[in-house]
């Protein structure tokens, strides 16, 4: 397997480069390339075997959250606010699900405008075939932590996810950069 040149050549540039700039921290810098790079590295090495499945990240998402969650299903609204995965196209993933035959869609008898979204014995076979051998690759790819370090890492990336709900609603989105400024 050839030589991952991505993470020096991409610290190299940050390092040498982001002091040019207002505002660079280069621990904070380093963190968003690390984290960027290890969920890349994650979804990599998990699309080969979902693929033999015929499942991406975010049909294997959708499957799951339909094989845990209540029996009549859930609405498309309510799984597009669930999903790990973006939310963009719930209608075209479930259509996506439909086509396969991991889906059906159940009408509200209640609600003539409430879709539901239910998962098929099929999808529940697929999944049942699925999920031990995903369990152990994802065992795999974390085997060189110890257990207190996985406890910590996780404890850290929750602390990470409340940092950015709590300051990304204020990032700024270039109201305050001058006018004319941009390649000088």
């Amino acid at each position: 397997m050839p030589k991952d040149v991505r993470e020096a050549y991409y610290q190299d540039i940050v390092r040498r480069s982001g002091p040019r700039y207002g505002g660079f921290d280069l621990l904070s810098s380093l963190l968003a390339i690390h984290l960027i790079y290890t969920c890349e590295m994650y979804h990599q090495a998990t699309a080969k075997y979902m693929s033999d499945f015929g499942l991406s990240k975010s049909s294997f998402n959708v499957l799951m959250l339909l094989k845990h969650g209540p029996l009549d299903g859930l609405q498309l609204h309510d799984l597009g606010d669930l999903l790990l995965v973006s939310r963009a196209n719930i209608t075209g993933l479930i259509d996506h699900l439909e086509q396969k035959g991991y889906v059906k869609r159940v009408v509200d008898a209640t609600d003539r405008r409430a879709r539901y979204a239910r998962i098929t014995r099929k999808a529940e076979l697929l999944l049942h075939d699925f999920l031990p051998l995903h369990c152990a690759n994802v065992k795999s790819l974390f085997e060189e932590l110890t257990e207190d370090e996985k406890q910590l890492l996780v404890g850290l990336l929750e602390k990470v996810r409340k940092s950015f709900a709590l300051h990304a609603a204020t990032c700024r989105r270039g109201a305050n950069v001058e006018q004319g400024t941009f390649g000088d």
